[in-house]
């Protein structure tokens, strides 16, 4: 099958949203949370000053703006962030589908044998529907790799566009290569991995556009080849004096000769193996930590990574008269894998050993390897069976329909464990039996669900493969306070800190539990150190604020309601307290200002008209106070303080026994065991005494 490019465009985008349909109403996971859930800096494009005022540029930035962008459409509802993910996935499939054309169209002098017209569509179908891409495209934190990858092809083909038509016009077509600049610049803003990109112009220059020897080929552009150190340098430089170092690009553990040798294995038996086999998808992936370089048993990856740089060498060195489109295709799709590969599997440790989304961008050199075999199949068969009636390029078609078919049910297959939480996580205890992980977020989330036996089970878990496991020890401390069972939610707690004693959560945590004991200074502490912890630490700082008030501490409650009102402006109650705090220090008004601001974010709210009207009491400003007692209980008619400083005002400042009454009445009946009840009771009976019979 051959579309013409129009329908092929259009087929690949609708299979993409047939296969994918089925992600939209799938939940927000595991880094979803604080890279989205928890960031103030994502809920609207008007968060974008405060988070580039953060070091914003070096936490990829428009990753952060598309979120944004979300928040703004759908605020946290999910559809928005997976249909931009969908969208991502489609826009690259489609530069592969043009990539791959103009591959082709580089190598027009070799082509005059039938049977490449197919390779494009045949190329972006596989992207388009491995099943080892869904991680990229279904989890919504990894949308980092897809955007990479959409600027990393736009960056290539703007480029050699300009490139031909320079050789071809004599024109340098500069537009092209500033376009091919800014793309560069924009796939930087969105992942690290577009640093490989200088590298790749180089290859595909030798691969489709040079027709010399590759010992020729290298000993001409020598001298541009060293010019690559230059990007490397700069990114290095960036890692190691502007975003945290070299080898910090995470909370990683391993050393660097330790993350090496562990990478020799996990590209061949991981990615090289999911490549050739997508099968047993997994978000937490147990792939053993290699540390002895002298063990042999080490050397199966190196060895085996030894074969493929080897065939790859031969194929990019020798000369096919047979296929040499398929040739250089597989050459170029070998050497964009190891390539592409490089960031994350070299010698730079990072938080996992093995991460799916880390093959997206690699996963277009898989397309080109494919795409090469199977022109090379393809003319082989037709060679070689020339004579006989059997119909194998008919069957090599069909073999290859039926492969995207499997790729089909295994995406959408696939995209059903990312489902919920439970799902996922669920689907990744029964892969990697012997991680905490799964176990801790199956517990995390039961928990949200409020099943708490089943969140408890799952905790346990967790600590009988690691008692020492932080997490666990949070979450079940948690999990008991949440029952009330105080006492141990402390203990939990204090062995969480003793493992990890910056762990924010537990701080959090432990605060909530001994201020349900009573015992609020310690609470204060371990609030203000769960904010030293995580400065962004929303809930944190408006418990803190409100547990200040109650401790007199009225300027430290000022301070942490103003920070939480920095991260989250239309937090009715939030200005609610910030007016508390503001009137307990005489400035009045300035407190009136909070209340009104919180009546206006939440009419339902009747405290703030109470304390508005308190105001404008000690103010003299009786009418405005009578209106807004009124407010309140128009909100919430089952208030007896308000009936009762209703009433009282009626009586002392209006003489207005008929008003008052009501009032004074319904505040007994709100509330028969209140502190002056018997003076209330006695105030009634004087006033009816006085009504006229």
């Amino acid at each position: 099958m051959n579309p013409s490019p129009l329908y092929a465009r259009l087929i690949l985008v609708a299979v993409i949203g047939l296969v994918y349909g089925n992600t939209f109403l799938s939940s927000f996971h595991f880094d979803d949370l604080p890279s989205i859930l928890e960031k103030p800096w994502i809920r609207g494009l008007d968060k974008i000053p405060q988070f580039l005022n953060k070091d914003g540029l070096f936490q990829r930035p428009l990753v952060i703006l598309s979120f944004n962008v979300n928040y703004a459409i759908s605020e946290f509802e999910v559809w928005s962030y997976h249909l931009f993910n969908l969208v991502l996935h489609a826009l690259a499939t489609l530069l592969v589908f043009r990539f791959v054309e103009r591959a082709l169209n580089f190598l027009e002098d070799f082509s005059s044998q039938k049977g490449f017209s197919s390779l494009p569509f045949f190329a972006a179908m596989v992207f388009a529907l491995h099943p080892l891409s869904t991680q990229s495209v279904t989890y919504i934190s990894s949308r980092s790799s897809i955007m990479a990858t959409v600027f990393y092809l736009s960056a290539l083909i703007l480029f050699f566009d300009g490139f031909k038509k320079w050789k071809q016009t004599g024109q340098k077509g500069w537009g092209y290569f500033i376009s091919s600049g800014i793309c560069f610049f924009l796939g930087g803003l969105s992942k690290e991995i577009i640093v490989t990109f200088p590298a790749m112009l180089f290859l595909f220059h030798f691969y489709f556009i040079s027709r010399e020897t590759a010992k020729t080929w290298i000993a001409t552009y020598a001298k541009w080849i060293f010019l690559l150190v230059i990007p490397l340098l700069a990114f290095v430089g960036y890692k190691q004096f502007m975003a945290g170092g070299l080898l910090s690009a995470s909370s990683a553990y391993l050393k660097p000769s330790t993350w090496l040798l562990t990478q020799t294995s996990v590209v061949p038996f991981e990615y090289f193996r999911k490549m050739l086999f997508p099968f047993n998808m997994n978000i937490d992936i147990d792939f053993p930590i290699l540390s002895n370089w002298l063990q042999p048993a080490n050397w199966l990856g190196m060895a085996l990574l030894g074969i493929f740089i080897y065939y790859w060498i031969r194929i990019s060195a020798r000369i096919s008269k047979a296929d040499e489109v398929g040739r250089r295709f597989a050459g170029f799709g070998m050497a964009w894998i190891l390539l592409t590969l490089l960031p994350t599997s070299s010698f730079i440790p990072l938080l996992d050993v093995a991460v799916e989304h880390r093959t997206y961008l690699p996963m277009v050199g898989f397309v080109f390897l494919i795409a090469g075999g199977f022109s090379r199949l393809r003319i082989g068969c037709s060679e070689n069976f020339s004579a006989f009636s059997f119909p194998t390029t008919k069957l090599i078609n069909y073999c290859a329909v039926l492969i995207l078919i499997f790729f089909s049910l295994g995406v959408m297959t696939r995209n059903g464990d990312w489902k919920d939480e439970v799902t996922l996580w669920s689907d990744a205890k029964k892969k990697s039996p012997k991680l905490v992980r799964p176990y801790n977020n199956v517990g995390e989330a039961y928990d949200k669900l409020g099943k708490y036996d089943e969140a408890i089970a799952e905790f346990e878990g967790s600590l009988k493969i690691n008692p020492d496991y932080f997490f666990g020890l949070s979450n079940l401390g948690n999990i008991y306070g949440k029952q009330r069972k105080l006492p141990e939610a402390i203990d939990y707690f204090k062995k969480a800190l003793k493992q990890k004693p910056d762990y924010s959560p537990a701080h959090y945590n432990l605060a909530r539990a001994l201020h349900l004991t009573g015992k609020r200074q310690e609470a204060a502490e371990s609030y203000r150190k769960s904010i030293k912890s995580n400065p962004f630490f929303e809930q944190a700082f408006y418990n803190l604020a409100y547990l200040a008030m109650e401790l007199s501490l009225f300027d430290e409650a000022l301070e942490n309601f103003e920070k939480f009102l920095s991260m989250q402006p239309n937090h009715s109650k939030a200005h609610f307290g910030a007016g508390n705090a503001l009137m307990m220090k005489g400035q009045l008004d300035l407190a009136l200002s909070e209340y009104r601001r919180s009546v206006q974010l939440d009419a339902s709210f009747a405290l703030p008209y109470l304390n508005i009207a308190n105001i404008q009491m000690q103010l003299k400003n009786i009418p405005a106070a009578i209106e807004n007692f009124e407010k309140a209980l128009s909100v919430n008619p089952t208030m007896p303080a308000v009936h009762l400083s209703l009433g009282m005002v009626y009586h002392q400042f209006q003489r207005n026994a008929e008003k008052a009454l009501p009032h004074l009445k319904e505040s007994l009946r709100l509330d028969p065991k209140q502190q002056r009840a018997e003076a209330v009771r006695s105030l009634i009976q004087e006033l009816e005494n006085k009504q006229p019979t």
